[in-house]
């Protein structure tokens, strides 16, 4: 017989990390959000889906010239918004 355990954590984070949690988390809802309508946009117009390097590459441009505040936050983030 198989059992399946579950265990809950809750995290005790103070003032700065809940910050700092608050401004991962938007900055991953923005990258998703973004290549959602990126991925939409190229589909309308060109009738194929962009892959998700693509993605990434459109992506970091726009970071050095119109979104330099993701630059704050961690990588991970960034990507986790935009995999499949």
């Amino acid at each position: 017989m198989k059992v399946v355990r579950g265990y809950k954590t809750e995290l005790d984070l103070n003032h700065k990390q809940i910050t700092d949690c608050k401004k991962h988390v938007g900055a991953a809802r923005y990258a998703y959000n973004w290549g959602l309508k990126r991925k939409q946009e190229v589909y309308q117009a060109e009738g194929r889906s962009i892959t998700a390097m693509e993605l990434h590459r459109e992506l970091n441009q726009l970071k050095q010239t119109d979104l330099p505040w993701m630059y704050e936050q961690i990588e991970a983030g960034n990507r986790a918004g935009l995999e499949p």
